[in-house]
């Protein structure tokens, strides 16, 4: 029964591909008609007309598609889940705080900033440019352990959103005595909006 429904709903795609062709041909022989219509409108058109032919009568004709139906496929999406691993990087239980001096010789440095400003306008979506300013500690293998917001433009952006991006972050460590160490930083993200 499967296999005669979706063999019943190709052949109708290739309907309706050939009619739209057929449609397209008599519109370039009479260029003397001056209506026009969207492609949609075509579809559904030649939709109606193969119902009609088929048997299946205009109850079994689709709805064509509207201009408001393809706004609702673009709508922004919900926020992402809040993850329970997510407080632990807010936990600062036995480690520095962050307003603790460090003795380096070189700061942490961020790889790859641009990208993870991009990751997160691409998971929250922001009508407007937003700035971003975090305090984190990197480890001495250069990777994000712990974060403190210290200041966002836009309070709707919250650490669901940027957090898994923020893990993406990479650093050249901190050095001191020529060894790599951990030690806290402060960041600064232009989000751009899209």
């Amino acid at each position: 029964m499967l296999a005669r429904r979706s063999t019943g709903f190709l052949g109708l795609v290739f309907l309706l591909l050939l009619s739209h062709c057929k449609s397209r041909e008599k519109e370039a022989k009479s260029s003397t008609e001056s209506t026009s219509h969207s492609l949609v409108e075509k579809i559904s058109d030649s939709l109606a007309t193969f119902s009609e032919a088929s048997g299946n009568g205009p109850s079994a004709q689709m709805p064509p598609v509207s201009i408001k139906d393809t706004a609702l496929l673009t709508k922004q999406l919900p926020p992402p889940k809040k993850e329970p691993w997510m407080d632990t990087l807010t936990d600062l239980t036995g480690m520095p705080a962050p307003n603790a001096a460090a003795f380096v010789e070189d700061e942490p440095n961020p790889l790859n900033l641009s990208s993870v400003a991009i990751l997160i306008a691409h998971r929250y979506r922001p009508k407007r440019p937003i700035e971003l300013t975090l305090r984190v500690f990197v480890t001495e293998g250069g990777t994000v352990r712990r974060y403190q917001l210290l200041r966002s433009s836009d309070q709707k952006l919250t650490p669901e959103y940027f957090v898994p991006a923020l893990l993406e972050l990479r650093f050249s460590p901190a050095m001191h005595n020529g060894k790599p160490v951990s030690t806290w930083t402060t960041i600064s993200l232009k989000i751009p909006n899209v």
